[in-house]
């Protein structure tokens, strides 16, 4: 019974399309485009594209380009940039022959590693991501 119940949790995520911050309320559209389903939400000259079909291994590029291609469809737009990942991206337009808006900044995260752990201590080794 767990697993049933684990099961459907991880189908009901995995499909999930709410809004991110900034996009809450922003009218929603469904565009399939080569075999890619996504779900946009547009507030000014960007647009936030949610991946909702399942895909083997996806690798942003193509799934990028595809979701670029779906914004410019909807909107008649040029896409100028995108940035995110596989699952959930933010595409920036180029509308009328105007400037894009610029690419939101990289958050500073730092990925960590333990080594050697013992009951005294280890060693760690971080790197900026």
């Amino acid at each position: 019974m767990r697993i049933l119940t684990l099961l459907l949790l991880l189908f009901a995520l995995a499909a999930c399309d709410a809004a991110g911050p900034g996009f809450r309320g922003a009218d929603k559209v469904v565009r399939d485009y080569d075999g890619s389903r996504f779900t946009l939400r547009r507030q000014g000259n960007v647009i936030e594209a949610i991946r909702t079909n399942p895909e083997m291994l996806p690798r942003f590029q193509p799934i990028a380009r595809k979701a670029g291609i779906a914004a410019q469809i909807e909107t008649g737009c040029k896409a100028a940039w995108v940035v995110g990942d596989p699952s959930m991206m933010w595409i920036g337009l180029s509308c009328d022959g105007g400037k894009a808006p610029p690419k939101p900044r990289k958050s500073k995260v730092f990925f960590c590693d333990l080594y050697d752990v013992t009951t005294r201590g280890g060693t760690l080794e971080c790197s900026k991501g």
